[in-house]
């Protein structure tokens, strides 16, 4: 299934506020890998923009940064210093 522009737009930059926030709580990509059960490789590739996560996944990725989905998934700059 192709994505859009604007899809790929949105899935770099949700990958880009999960790096944030999880350097910001000095996690490991492996480390957050592990906490949700996932591979290491796959958790770089949502960083990176290259896989898209999936929905049920964000609570999750959320929780574990100590983090809102809104930070997450906001449009908004600055979304590190919104955490819970």
């Amino acid at each position: 299934m192709a994505i859009s522009d604007d899809d790929r737009a949105f899935f770099i930059a949700l990958g880009a506020r999960i790096a944030a926030h999880r350097k910001a709580q000095d996690i490991t990509q492996a480390e957050l890998a592990e906490q949700l059960g996932i591979s290491q490789q796959a958790m770089n590739s949502f960083e990176k923009g290259r896989r898209r996560v999936p929905v049920s996944l964000l609570p999750v990725i959320a929780n574990a940064l100590d983090t809102t989905l809104d930070a997450l998934i906001a449009h908004r700059r600055n979304c590190v210093s919104s955490s819970r």
